[in-house]
């Protein structure tokens, strides 16, 4: 049987929060993992754009592989049977749109921060 893609698990790890059989300890990590990507507190701050995504970036997909790591090998194994019943058509154009599109909405939101250029008025 062919290992499966990262592509292929996120959809299928995503999915897997509504499924009774997962232990709750892998739904958790998840849930963790999602929860402190859409939250505004990390452990590096956002101030220098790059920077502070460096934490999002390492976190996030730790607490992904450790939610696959801690499912159960059938459930693994029902996951890659999954991918396999699906047309071979890949989805990561898909992903990769979403996320551009995502990252073009946070800059848009975001704005220049042109409060350095301002001098401090005399009082």
């Amino acid at each position: 049987m062919a290992k499966p893609t990262v592509w292929a698990i996120i959809p299928n790890l995503l999915r897997s929060l509504f499924r009774p059989d997962v232990p709750l300890r892998s739904k958790f990590l998840l849930l963790a993992g999602i929860i402190y990507l859409v939250s505004p507190i990390d452990l590096l701050p956002d101030v220098i754009a790059g920077i502070g995504w460096i934490d999002d970036l390492v976190i996030v997909p730790l607490l992904g592989w450790l939610s696959y790591k801690s499912l159960p090998p059938s459930i693994k194994s029902d996951m890659a049977s999954d991918n396999l019943e699906t047309p071979t058509k890949s989805r990561k154009w898909l992903y990769l749109l979403i996320l551009i599109l995502a990252l073009i909405g946070i800059v848009m939101l975001t704005g220049p921060d042109d409060s350095f250029l301002k001098t401090p008025s005399a009082g």
